[in-house]
């Protein structure tokens, strides 16, 4: 049984890279297309302007290109989407494991960053063991679950479950009606548009105020940047690292909201090395031109599995990052 189930996954593997390669070739096509389209929109763009000048910007050639050209850019964001579905790296994937990916877009087919991705019960209930995905700026989100060899499914076949969008202040965004089911071996895809911006991805709220949770193999680092005065830092520059003794591990960078909060989220592999059980961490804060406005002072040892900073910028304070 274990040389089969190890022939399976080398096939499986082999496949996995025969499509790697075929995007690879898919992606070069298709940028030729999007620079031919290009050389073809300037040309158009000159021949607008130069019957423009003949015959005024209302004649029916003139309307023609416009009308063309208009297409053309349409065709264009069609061509960028398909570039970013292509260039997707899709996680590990073996035949224990079931993946629930996708991509959540705005109507204008940009992705939309920091969103949470989980899925939730006919109960209202979060599934903590499926963990939870964040969108990244391509809108891209997967949720893995994987079941080891000669062990038990946890989550029954037959249970209905509902993918679900929340932001960072946990309203649902969206909710599928469509159930899904957790099958080993499967992947399931679902593309999503929303009326959003994006934000900051926190972990979904469990019910009866518990405490939130995250993935098995996830750490979270939240706060909140306020100055002196006690307004907001907004959009500030918030930069997580683990203290090492030669080299330190940067785990992760973000923006502030409006509203000063940020969320890192960072997996056990960024920090791990052979004595490190838990991070030790510190933060640092740059404005817009690069400029430090805070240092963490202390490093907060071995760090838990969410940790939470509230920190103040002192007035006349800042130094140039190097």
């Amino acid at each position: 049984m274990p040389d089969n189930v190890s022939s399976k996954e080398d096939i499986l593997g082999n496949v996995n890279n025969a499509f790697t390669s075929l995007d690879q070739q898919r992606i070069s096509g298709l940028e030729k297309i999007k620079t031919l389209q290009a050389i073809k929109n300037d040309s158009l763009e000159r021949e607008k302007l130069r019957l423009s000048k003949k015959h005024g910007t209302f004649h029916p050639r003139v309307k023609k290109i416009s009308e063309r050209l208009a297409y053309n850019q349409g065709l264009k964001k069609e061509l960028d989407n398909e570039i970013d579905n292509t260039k997707i790296t899709i996680p590990d994937f073996d035949i224990n494991t079931w993946m629930l990916h996708g991509r959540i877009l705005n109507p204008e087919g940009n992705g939309l960053n920091g969103l949470t991705v989980s899925l939730y019960d006919e109960n209202g209930s979060w599934i903590e063991k499926l963990g939870y995905a964040c969108t990244d700026g391509r809108g891209y989100y997967a949720v893995r679950y994987r079941v080891e060899p000669e062990k038990k499914q946890e989550i029954p076949e037959t249970r209905e479950l509902f993918l679900t969008v929340t932001d960072s202040a946990f309203k649902v965004l969206h909710r599928e009606t469509e159930p899904l089911f957790v099958k080993i071996g499967q992947i399931d895809f679902r593309l999503i548009v929303l009326e959003d911006k994006g934000g900051i991805c926190e972990p979904p709220q469990p019910r009866n105020n518990q405490t939130a949770v995250v993935p098995p193999d996830a750490w979270l680092v939240r706060g909140r940047v306020v100055y002196e005065n006690g307004e907001p830092g907004r959009r500030l520059t918030v930069s997580l690292y683990d203290k090492d003794l030669l080299f330190d591990d940067a785990l992760g960078t973000i923006l502030t909201d409006d509203a000063g909060r940020f969320s890192i989220i960072y997996r056990t592999d960024a920090f791990r090395r052979l004595f490190d059980a838990k991070p030790d961490l510190y933060l640092k804060v740059l404005d817009s031109t690069g400029n430090i406005l805070f240092r963490s002072k202390k490093i907060r040892a071995e760090a838990g599995r969410v940790e939470e900073f509230e920190i103040t910028i002192e007035s006349g304070k800042s130094e140039r990052s190097k």
